[in-house]
């Protein structure tokens, strides 16, 4: 099988955070009986192709981060979340360790070989990315091993007001990289729509919001601007004790649950 259920997921806690080892095994069995009591089925893949066919399967696109064609990945350096209810998928979501050894995470952003394992041959033509500012001294600072978050999807019945689930889904994501790969930043970039609406911070409670960033994309020309999101991971471990304190438990409220009897 290809997807496990999230408690016969985790492993032996990693070495780098021991001193966290408790609340990570507190914050484990709660993520799982949030879900069980909301009627939703969380299982997690290692396996990239089978994750990436469910997020197609709801019509969202495969960032190339996710796709082991596109960008390969060692085995088990991606991780992909599925959540489900008695009508089908609710919500994606992925995470991908990067190993940088001697460059930087703004080197593989300006040379495009974070999403591509050869940018000459795979990239668009005319295709480049440039950053500046903010977001390229933050960038320059990462130069051993970074988490590149992603791949979030959210059925409408389960969107806005109806539900915390991708606040919970960027906890959760968070406590199973600590667990399995020790402390790590966590970063991806958004566009700019994405951070106007104020979803970064209020939703995906993104320690930092960094620009500039200009992904020049002749075959998407309306999708230019970007910025850097990031995450420390003392600001992670802030959210999992705010978790496990009752902050920020998974809420789905009674419209989103007639909503998925309804679909079913």
């Amino acid at each position: 099988m290809t997807e496990t259920p999230l408690l016969a997921s985790i492993g032996p806690i990693h070495g780098d955070v021991l001193d966290r080892r408790a609340a990570l095994e507190t914050v484990f069995p709660l993520f799982d009986q949030d879900f069980h009591a909301a009627g939703l089925d969380l299982q997690v893949t290692c396996d990239l192709e089978h994750f990436n066919g469910l997020v197609r399967s709801v019509g969202k696109f495969v960032p190339n981060a996710f796709d082991p064609k596109v960008k390969p990945f060692r085995p088990g350096d991606a991780i992909g979340f599925v959540v489900r209810d008695a009508a089908g998928i609710v919500a994606t979501y992925a995470v991908r360790l990067y190993r940088f050894g001697v460059t930087t995470l703004a080197d593989h952003l300006t040379t495009l070989s974070l999403f591509y394992a050869n940018p000459v041959e795979q990239m668009a033509r005319g295709e480049r990315l440039l950053i500046e500012g903010e977001a390229d001294r933050y960038a320059s600072t990462i130069d051993d091993t970074v988490v590149w978050v992603g791949a979030m999807w959210v059925r409408p019945d389960y969107r806005g007001r109806v539900s915390n689930l991708p606040t919970v889904l960027g906890v959760l994501g968070g406590s199973v990289i600590h667990a399995r790969w020790g402390r790590q930043t966590t970063v991806s970039i958004v566009e700019r729509g994405i951070v106007d609406h104020g979803v970064v911070k209020q939703r995906y409670r993104s320690q930092y919001v960094l620009d500039r960033i200009r992904w020049i994309r002749p075959h998407i020309p309306d999708r230019t601007e970007m910025f850097l999101i990031a995450k420390e991971s003392a600001v992670t471990f802030a959210q999992i004790d705010e978790l496990i304190g009752g902050g920020t438990r998974l809420r789905v409220n009674e419209i989103g649950a007639a909503a998925a009897k309804a679909r079913a």
